[in-house]
């Protein structure tokens, strides 16, 4: 604003107002754009970064975490497979079904088996691998093979090529005690336990130090804080034999007195695998998993993001020298049936589920863990 003085002659304003009235220049503008662009790219890359950081940590933490998971469930199995109560003698393990131990679900004779994939590396069929799956319970022209409930089978389709199985055997911990001394042909009486029921089908083993013997229960009866399980005969091969006692050395369980020691507890045979899995990745694909079957019950998914399953057998080349440990690990198809086994080294692959790498792949680790083997 221009200013006069008395004598009417024009005053120029302070140099202070002139340089507040000035506006940004258009270099300046430009400048200031370029300026804002490089803070926002800077802010945005950053923030790119983190979340990248954050998925690709993440996943590996659950890659960790499934692979610890995994190899817990099976180092438990590992660990108890060939529990019969007091450790019978292996010669003194009787099976009194009519299947005998063909029957895959209920062969207490071998605590623990693995099958080598040694196919084509596409195919899934029971000579793909090594032992045959032959006798494997498993789901096949619509209906199942080898299972005591029909639709509880695995379906090797389903079954990652490449991939081995693996199997352990045991008796459900705990038992019931004996009640009263139980004779070879007698049907087993035990003390109530109310932390273990039986029921109709199941298919129990009775042991004590010597022996022990697989039947099916037939029928169960309560009375006087006591139970019998009914050992009903019958022709399938699922069925008791008639005729077959729980001893073949006519050795009773107990004593008149007491069971010592003696007991009853259901057979439950653990089959792990690998197939895909039920979900879907943020990648659209279907993450492997690790598959357990239990006892006569279908398959079930048990952890997320297992790739791979390996096993080796630990060994022991020279079982005489008072040294019980393994100096060799083979696969189950170089054992020999002389060969004195010690242990099993399971190699587990886990991935991180989700793609988290950044050409938009899984990452993943391996893992391994080996178990002792009971009474080896």
């Amino acid at each position: 604003m221009m200013q006069y003085n008395v004598n009417k002659e024009m005053v120029k304003p302070p140099v202070e107002f002139r340089a507040k009235a000035r506006g940004f220049s258009l270099v300046e503008l430009i400048l200031a754009l370029g300026l804002g662009v490089l803070v926002t790219a800077g802010i945005v890359q950053l923030f790119v970064g983190n979340n990248q950081t954050y998925t690709l940590l993440n996943g590996q933490s659950r890659l960790q975490e499934s692979a610890r998971y995994a190899l817990d469930f099976i180092g438990r199995s590992a660990r108890t497979a060939g529990y019969f109560g007091c450790d019978p003698e292996d010669d003194r393990i009787y099976n009194t079904l009519n299947g005998g131990n063909q029957l895959f679900e209920f062969d207490i004779s071998t605590p623990v088996q693995a099958f080598n994939y040694t196919g084509n590396g596409t195919a899934t069929g029971i000579n793909d691998w090594t032992p045959t799956l032959t006798n494997l319970p498993r789901q096949t022209g619509g209906g199942s093979i080898n299972t005591f409930v029909n639709g509880t089978g695995i379906d090797l389709t389903e079954v990652i090529p490449n991939t081995d199985i693996l199997v352990f055997r045991r008796v459900e911990i705990p038992g019931n005690r004996i009640a009263q001394l139980i004779q070879p042909g007698d049907n087993p009486v035990v003390l109530d336990d109310p932390n273990v029921t039986f029921q109709v089908n199941d298919f129990a083993v009775i042991n004590n130090c010597e022996q022990a013997a697989l039947f099916r229960v037939t029928g169960v009866v309560s009375a006087g804080g006591e139970t019998t399980l009914t050992r009903g005969t019958g022709t399938g091969v699922f069925e008791n034999a008639i005729g077959a006692g729980l001893s073949e050395e006519g050795i009773p369980y107990g004593t008149t007195v007491n069971g010592q020691g003696s007991s009853v507890g259901r057979i439950i045979t653990e089959i792990y695998f690998i197939a895909n899995g039920a979900g879907i990745n943020n990648r659209g694909d279907t993450p492997r998993a690790l598959w357990r079957r239990s006892g006569v019950n279908a398959p079930v998914e048990l952890i997320e993001g297992v790739r791979d399953l390996q096993v080796l057998f630990g060994v022991d080349t020279t079982p005489n020298d008072n040294i019980r440990a393994p100096n060799r690990y083979l696969n189950v198809h170089a054992l020999n049936p002389t060969d004195v086994v010690r242990s099993i080294r399971v190699t587990i692959t886990a991935s991180t589920v989700n793609a988290v790498t950044d050409d938009g792949n899984v990452a993943t680790r391996t893992f391994s863990q080996t178990v002792s083997i009971r009474n080896s």
